[in-house]
């Protein structure tokens, strides 16, 4: 039996597919990889000649930011499996798999951070965490060691950064640059720039928070965190994706479906 999971992002829908947890001990969705996919929204079809091939799914769980547009397409693209289980759409809550929720509201919180910050408790165990999603947004929340999110801060992305100084300047390119240290022409320093000023604020709410919790680790996922990921001069844990690892931690507390088999693995 396995898992479908899918992460809907701003710009991409993501997905996997995993072995089921066990019954018992701790489990990560790192160990129990299947496939990997990914396409843009507009070209969610395509994920059913991928899923035609496997196996219904013992439990589907998604995380949707991108609103009620993408509903429809994922609802038919799972219509390749007719005997699947309804897929358990995630939502913010007061408390899940160990993290506490601090918002003021905490249904208004994003799914996507949220099931970031369970995958990060899942892979870090009991210890302060900066975890930080580079994806359309840059997304930056604190957990403490008990397991509170007591707060975090949403910044454009890399991409947003470099094609805001595109639209909103007269003269500077929309090209790809490069970082490097010493840029001497103008696509490399917008590059080089916009890469400064991530890492900048990464790091200063790294030590901004680690005078408070001194066991503070840094965790980063993401479509740009490869980038991010060199410029950081702090220790860092790099996770392909966390909002994936959190959903595998939300499906695996889902109580048993009537058609799922009540079975150790």
């Amino acid at each position: 039996m396995s898992y479908l999971l899918i992460d809907i992002g701003n710009t991409f829908l993501k997905w996997g597919t995993y072995g089921e947890a066990p019954a018992e001990g701790r489990a990560l969705a790192l160990d129990r990889a299947q496939l990997f996919g990914r396409v843009l929204h507009e070209e969610t079809s395509m994920v059913m000649a991928e899923w035609r091939r496997l196996p219904t799914p013992s439990k589907i769980v998604v995380a949707n930011v991108a609103g009620t547009r993408v509903v429809n397409p994922v609802l038919r693209a799972l219509e390749v499996w007719p005997d699947a289980p309804e897929p358990h759409w995630v939502s913010s809550k007061a408390e899940q798999c160990g993290v506490r929720n601090g918002y003021l509201n905490p249904a208004a919180l994003g799914v996507d951070r949220w099931a970031a910050m369970i995958g990060a408790r899942a892979i870090l165990g009991e210890r302060p965490a900066l975890v930080v999603v580079c994806g359309t947004a840059t997304t930056m929340d604190l957990l403490t060691a008990e397991g509170d999110f007591v707060g975090g801060g949403i910044m454009p992305g890399l991409g947003l950064m470099v094609r805001a100084l595109h639209l909103n300047t007269a003269t500077l390119p929309d090209a790809q640059g490069d970082y490097v240290d010493y840029p001497r022409q103008t696509v490399d320093a917008i590059a080089s720039g916009c890469a400064h000023a991530q890492a900048g604020a990464v790091e200063r709410l790294y030590f901004l928070h680690k005078r408070k919790h001194p066991d503070l680790r840094c965790i980063i996922s993401g479509g740009a965190a490869r980038t991010l990921g060199p410029r950081l001069t702090i220790e860092f844990t790099y996770h392909e994706n966390l909002v994936l690892e959190g959903l595998y931690q939300i499906a695996a507390s889902l109580p048993k479906t009537a058609s799922e088999p009540h079975t150790r693995s």
